[in-house]
């Protein structure tokens, strides 16, 4: 025959042998999970001789896992040493490889019995010839490396062959199904296998249409013996098969991958259900099985609705693991590995998924969108934390992938959902240009603060306790200045990705210079000698409270920035122009109260010092204003840029 031809050719060619045949498939299935079992045994036995001293497992769970009944096969990893000659001495090692030979056998026993294109009984009689003499128990390292290796390259290996067998087993019982339950082939079923197979294929289809073109999640169902067995194949892949094995109110799921990452984001999507996985699924990478992983998991059900419900979310979190890695490698760049992984979670849980988001481009289709949106573009391959911050990033790829599943799902063109992404990113690096100007008003409130120590300072000079008073104002301006100069450095790195951010960064740095001035101003005051004191203080008083109605009114023009970048109302436009306009008048004010202040400093300071010291004080002042004004030109110029090309 064919390879896997037709359901009714077989029909036809079997004639009445079809009778056997589900039996046999059956039996060749169960036999799969052993092969598995006794070739990730070796292995582990293996692995235990050669790190004695590091934490091991028996495989007990995957030994009942796979059907095997016998207990002395869990003190083989322990009890393995390595021999005197470099070999491995593995407890009970010709019988485990007479029973792995005996349960490709059985695999290969319904292939031949369908006389379908498939693995042979040759391919095994040929591995069975290469075998070593295993009398003694003595294995060679690279005798269990060649058996449990995938890599074709290298030759044949009864792993290839089982693997290759399941693979035609699976198309096989498909093909002899006799029934369809809910697009699930099946035969065989008892009674309440079909409200469990439903359960299991209506999460399936809850979540299928997310796979888009991507092949896999395919189920087939069967009863073998006190077992309802369902199996569901994700994507193409021999290696990366899930199988259910239902005995009463348990489920023993098995799970096998070629990357432990995705093996253990498989897990975490089950973490809502007590289930007890194996011990080796605790270790870093889980168990092996060639260059495979397995996990193996069993859930106890308090009752038939319970166990529906643990088949139905098994089933809706399959399509999630199809190109996982793929979708995890491309996130990555953008993100980081964590926020990569976390990401994914979380578009699992919101039934969103990264098939779509992969089939518009995948990283692609943001690094388009943020090179659009920002005026120093993103280089491709370039962490877009380092251009939007992690959380702007972290929302965009989000949005990103909802936006790819439900815009290809409810039949959207490319380019429009292209353009939802570029409109998104737009928003954010609007919000990013807002978070700057909030650095711009967190740096101007340090300046009021620093002109009300200031001025609250020389109301006291003079009063008990005055001086103590001008020594902590002292420190607490010195300490403001220092903070305002970090706001600056962290708003220019931030400012080279945003539209204008460039402008927003130039007006603190202004600002910066009327801090830096007042700080000054503090610092000098605390030089005035305690002779000079009653007259110095009335002169600079006024020139300070001129400067620290300047401060306020720049910290409000900026505030009122925030809401006119936010598309605020008219009136806000025009409260911060007012805003802007006293700036420059109470520069004017504080131009004249420094002229008349220096100007009596002449004739009323004791002496020299004195005059030296407070005309310092009072141009340091004066500088603070001039500086607020220069900012809040910048600002104004800006904000008035930005309106007019809406």
């Amino acid at each position: 025959m064919t390879a896997l031809a037709t359901k009714t050719e077989i029909v036809e060619e079997l004639g009445e042998s079809t009778l056997l045949l589900p039996f046999l498939v059956n039996r060749g299935l169960v036999a799969n999970e052993r092969a598995k079992y006794l070739l990730s045994l070796l292995q582990a036995a293996r692995t235990r001789a050669d790190h004695p001293a590091e934490p091991f497992a028996v495989l007990r769970t995957e030994r009942l896992a796979a059907g095997v009944r016998d207990p002395r096969y869990d003190e083989v990893v322990a009890k393995t040493e390595r021999a005197s000659d470099g070999r491995y001495l593995i407890p009970g090692a010709g019988r485990i490889h007479e029973e792995l030979f005996a349960a490709i056998r059985e695999m290969l026993a319904p292939l031949a019995a369908a006389d379908v294109t498939a693995p042979d009984a040759s391919r095994l009689a040929a591995l069975a010839a290469a075998a070593p003499d295993l009398t003694g128990d003595l294995l060679a390292g690279e005798y269990v490396d060649g058996i449990t290796s995938t890599r074709r390259q290298d030759g044949d290996s009864p792993h290839l062959l089982v693997m290759d067998a399941h693979r035609a087993l699976n198309q096989l019982q498909a093909l002899i199904a006799t029934e369809s339950v809910d697009g699930a082939a099946c035969y065989q079923l008892g009674d309440g296998d079909r409200e469990l197979v439903a359960a299991f294929v209506a999460g399936v289809h809850e979540t299928e249409a997310l796979k888009f073109d991507h092949p896999g999640l395919a189920t087939t169902a069967t009863r073998a013996g006190d077992r309802l067995v369902i199996q569901n194949e994700l994507g193409t892949t021999n290696a990366h098969v899930v199988l259910l094995a239902v005995e009463g109110l348990v489920a023993t799921l098995t799970y096998t991958d070629v990357h432990a990452r995705r093996l253990r984001f498989f897990e975490s999507m089950l973490a809502g259900y007590d289930i007890a996985w194996s011990d080796v699924q605790r270790r870093q990478g889980g168990a092996t099985l060639g260059e495979h992983h397995v996990a193996v998991g069993r859930f106890v059900a308090t009752d038939t609705a319970a166990l529906a419900a643990y088949l139905r979310r098994v089933g809706s979190r399959l399509v999630f693991v199809l190109d996982w890695n793929r979708a995890r490698k491309r996130l990555t760049p953008l993100l980081g590995r964590d926020d990569a992984i976390a990401v994914l979670s979380w578009a699992a849980e919101e039934n969103a998924g990264h098939l779509a988001w992969l089939s518009l481009g995948g990283e692609r289709l943001i690094y388009d969108a943020v090179e659009a949106a920002v005026t120093v573009p993103a280089r491709y391959g370039e962490p877009l934390v380092e251009v939007l911050g992690r959380e702007a990033t972290v929302a965009i790829t989000k949005f990103a992938l909802r936006a790819a599943a439900l815009g290809r799902l409810a039949g959207k063109s490319t380019r429009l959902i292209h353009d939802e992404v570029r409109v998104e990113v737009r928003r954010h690096v609007q919000a990013s240009h807002r978070r700057l100007l909030d650095t711009s008003a967190e740096h101007a409130s340090l300046i009021v603060e620093c002109a009300q120590a200031l001025h609250a300072a020389l109301l006291r000079l003079g009063a008990p306790g005055g001086v103590d008073y001008l020594r902590r104002a002292a420190g607490r301006a010195a300490g403001w200045e220092h903070q305002a100069d970090q706001f600056v450095l962290v708003q220019r790195r931030d400012a080279r990705r945003v539209e204008g951010g460039a402008t927003v960064a130039q007006l603190t740095t202004s600002a910066d210079d009327a801090i830096d001035s007042l700080e000054e101003a503090v610092f000098q005051l605390t030089l005035v000698p305690p002779g000079a004191i009653g007259a110095v203080r009335p002169l600079l008083e006024r020139v300070a409270a001129v400067t620290v109605r300047a401060a306020r009114e720049h910290l409000k023009a900026v505030e009122l920035a925030r809401s006119v970048v936010d598309d605020a109302e008219p009136e806000d436009l025009e409260d911060f122009l007012l805003a802007i306009e006293r700036v420059g008048t109470l520069e004017h004010a504080a131009d004249s109260a420094d002229r008349s202040t220096r100007a009596a400093l002449v004739t009323d300071a004791p002496e020299f010092r004195s005059l030296y010291v407070a005309d310092g004080v009072s141009r340091a002042m004066e500088e603070a204003t001039d500086a607020l004004l220069r900012s809040a030109l910048r600002l104004r110029d800006h904000i008035l840029g930005l309106v007019a090309s809406r």
